[in-house]
């Protein structure tokens, strides 16, 4: 059973930035003697890159059988709150005294760096992301030498600006049952209202007396309980909120738009 306590008028602030999708990104290649990190914006220790690296490319290039597309997110090895997504790819080589890298190209991988609470907001852009890159590439990196630090640099932050990780999601218990809302910033004025803070591991309750019975806002709170259990393993803090000018801040804070 989770934590409750009782409401207490919010502070006002403004509205929180948006946190990054990726915190960092690895180019690695398949050299002529093995895979290295070519470019590394991320922060973590240089024998964890290289580690990251060897693993990553050796998973998914097995001779020539390279597993194209985005893969992940993957553990990141002893970091239990990262994760990571692969993409690999081949261009054409330069500089090499291998044939077979002459003849195939250039095996690459990008490896982007993320935080674990984040899988869930990845996991629902994995196909924009997968067709970020893909264009990208497809765009800027004909050939090995096109690739440098700086052009890494401008994917990363084009990741960044298309892939928004929000730090709220709102539910709404009614008619339809317990619902999330896709956009957290517009939601539908109706049934019994739960704006849950990822940062604060708070989840703000509205139990209206005037526009729910005893019955609704019980089953409501239950179904809450329910999905803190299974998402969250009990962590949030459930706030049982009843006066409507403190939600109404509450929802400004978040720069929620309530649609009737």
């Amino acid at each position: 059973m989770s934590t409750t306590e009782t409401d207490k008028t919010p502070s006002l602030k403004k509205p929180k930035k948006l946190r990054k999708a990726f915190t960092g990104i690895i180019f690695g290649v398949f050299e002529d003697d093995g895979p290295v990190a070519r470019y590394s914006i991320v922060k973590l220790p240089k024998k964890l890159i290289n580690k990251l690296v060897i693993h990553g490319i050796s998973a998914v290039h097995c001779g020539d059988d390279m597993l194209g597309g985005l893969y992940g997110p993957l553990p990141l090895f002893e970091r239990p709150n990262q994760r990571y997504l692969i993409y690999s790819f081949s261009v054409k080589a330069s500089n090499t005294k291998d044939s077979r890298i002459a003849e195939h190209g250039r095996t690459c991988s990008i490896f982007l760096l993320l935080k674990d609470e984040q899988q869930r907001f990845i996991l629902n852009n994995h196909k924009t992301v997968e067709n970020i890159i893909a264009k990208f590439r497809k765009e800027h990196w004909e050939k090995e030498l096109d690739i440098s630090k700086d052009s890494v640099l401008v994917l990363l932050k084009k990741l960044n600006d298309s892939v928004k990780i929000v730090n709220i999601r709102v539910f709404s218990f009614g008619d339809a049952g317990f619902i999330e809302f896709a956009d957290p910033h517009t939601i539908l004025d109706d049934g019994i209202i739960t704006i849950i803070d990822l940062k604060s591991h708070k989840a703000n309750i509205y139990l209206s007396k005037d526009r729910h019975d005893s019955k609704k806002r019980i089953t409501a709170l239950e179904k809450l309980e329910d999905l803190n259990l299974r998402e969250f393993g009990s962590q949030l803090k459930i706030v049982k909120m009843r006066d409507y000018v403190r939600f109404k801040k509450l929802v400004d804070k978040h720069c929620i738009n309530l649609v009737k």
